[in-house]
């Protein structure tokens, strides 16, 4: 059965720089308890409700920070491993936009997980977003540039985005499709809806085991997608790179 990740929300640029000061310092209400085994990841709004599903603590964080998992540093093994379902209301009549939400969260983190942590430097694998060559194939969006960014991904080899910044896009890698933090390096302004079809390695072994004949018709892989698709590349390099160094953190307190 195809699986999916469907998310509505408003992601930075990777960077450790703290959030806009939100209108409301802490969730009015916020529910936490384990999944139930199996339980497809999912995190949304629902009107004013940030909602998660199978998510574990390092997901809830690099939502909240806007980084990739290997910019959080130490901590234990089940900050990783175990999933927890979040459904957190701020009860305001209005929306908090999303850096206000990631501060919620954030706030969240400490109250909840008792979570204690400084700021490091690390060496770290990255992958910079550039431009080539070539003109970029980028479709201007017609939204509201203060709005909240769209993203549908599925993990069979399929990102689109709505409304989305490049420093969005390259946090959408990111988070959903690379293994290691991603920066914005294209220079270009504006927002975009972008649409981005590709063949994970994984798949594509399976289908050359199963039909050799059948590399005709896919979609390329990742990287060959991004420049042929978008007019866009990947390039990978090693940098100095912000991380998070988990002092104290504890499994989340009761609701």
């Amino acid at each position: 059965m195809r699986s999916a990740l469907l998310l509505s929300c408003c992601l930075l640029c990777v960077g450790l720089a703290a959030p806009e000061t939100p209108q409301a310092q802490a969730f009015a209400v916020a529910t936490i308890k384990p999944s139930a085994p199996d339980t497809t990841t999912i995190t949304q709004f629902r009107g004013n409700r940030f909602v998660t599903q199978g998510t574990t603590f390092i997901d809830l964080f690099k939502y909240a920070y806007n980084v990739n998992p290997s910019q959080v540093v130490g901590g234990p093994e089940w900050l990783r491993t175990e999933k927890f379902d979040v459904v957190a209301d701020p009860e305001t009549e209005k929306r908090p936009n999303s850096d206000q939400m990631k501060a919620l969260l954030q706030q969240l983190l400490v109250e909840r997980f008792h979570l204690q942590m400084h700021h490091g430097q690390k060496l770290l694998s990255v992958y910079a977003l550039m431009k080539t060559a070539d003109t970029p194939k980028l479709k201007e969006s017609a939204g509201n540039p203060a709005g909240i960014p769209t993203v549908f991904y599925s993990p069979h080899g399929e990102l689109s985005v709505g409304n989305a910044t490049m420093a969005n896009f390259a946090t959408f890698l990111q988070r959903f499709v690379l293994d290691r933090p991603a920066v914005d390096q294209t220079g270009i302004p504006g927002h975009f809806d972008l649409e981005l079809r590709w063949t994970p390695e994984s798949l594509s072994s399976d289908t050359k085991a199963s039909d050799p004949t059948a590399d005709a018709t896919a979609a390329p892989g990742l990287f060959t997608a991004i420049k042929e698709q978008l007019g866009l590349k990947l390039e990978a390099k090693k940098a100095e790179t912000d991380v998070f160094v988990i002092d104290r953190v504890d499994q989340p307190s009761e609701n």
